[in-house]
């Protein structure tokens, strides 16, 4: 904890230094990568294929759950009638029935995450050349990603620049 704080202040130091030397060759830009990811149109199919295929997903799930809580309730209005063997086949069938159910939300939940991986991830990757080129060629002297700041004037943001500039190629 120590040594990050002294990292953060030795960093912070050592780009104040330069822009006091030199105020008015320090070019800084701001980049928000998730709104450039969910506003470029390869980015916008992704997300299209990502919402299908999450909600065939929830739909069979919701149609297990709905029958698990039938189930239940079965069970449940069943209680009084059934013998003591009868009864505890029947938890020990919900029971397992119900532990699947939520092995297959987490399975669910890890497969979506790895599939907005794969979709994202090379998006994301030509999204930053974008805006490194761009940070070349209008000689910036630092772009930063949008969510590592705490606050930056909106004159700083070039992400409208670098979602241009993706839809374009």
């Amino acid at each position: 904890m120590r040594r990050t704080l002294l990292l953060i202040t030795l960093t912070l130091s050592l780009l104040a230094l330069p822009s006091m030397a030199s105020a008015q060759t320090m070019k800084l830009g701001v980049v928000d990568f998730q709104a450039a990811l969910n506003d470029v149109e390869e980015g916008k199919k992704a997300r299209k294929v990502l919402e299908t295929r999450f909600e065939e997903k929830r739909m069979g799930l919701e149609a297990r759950r709905t029958e698990l809580e039938t189930m239940r309730e079965n069970l449940e209005a069943q209680k009084a009638l059934l013998s003591e063997d009868a009864l505890r086949g029947k938890e020990a069938e919900f029971n397992t029935l119900a532990v699947e159910f939520q092995q297959d939300m987490v399975e669910a939940q890890q497969e979506m995450a790895l599939m907005e991986q794969e979709l994202t991830g090379g998006i994301l990757e030509k999204l930053l050349n974008v805006a490194q080129a761009i940070g070349k060629e209008q000689g910036y002297t630092l772009i930063v990603e949008a969510q590592a700041v705490v606050f930056a004037d909106d004159s700083l943001d070039i992400t409208s620049q670098v979602i241009a500039r993706f839809n374009t190629k």
